[in-house]
């Protein structure tokens, strides 16, 4: 898997958290992963068959302040 974005909720629940997504279409799964970890403790990850359901998901999450998952790119 290759890491395509990462960053760091800046505020909400999960302010401070990491947040990676890996591309791992030439991989098992075919798709796109979404890593949202807190340091070695706690950790979610979540499944994209499609690009476009990924970018869906994160901008539904931005607008709507779902979670309130605000990231900055760190990469």
């Amino acid at each position: 898997m290759t890491i395509i974005w990462a960053g760091v909720v800046v505020s909400g629940e999960y302010s401070g958290w990491k947040v990676h997504i890996d591309d791992d279409r030439a991989g098992d799964t075919g798709g796109y992963y979404l890593y949202l970890k807190n340091g070695d403790v706690e950790g979610f990850d979540y499944w994209f068959e499609h690009k476009e359901e990924l970018q869906s998901q994160l901008l539904d999450s931005i607008l709507s302040r779902q979670n309130n998952l605000f990231f900055t790119a760190i990469t």
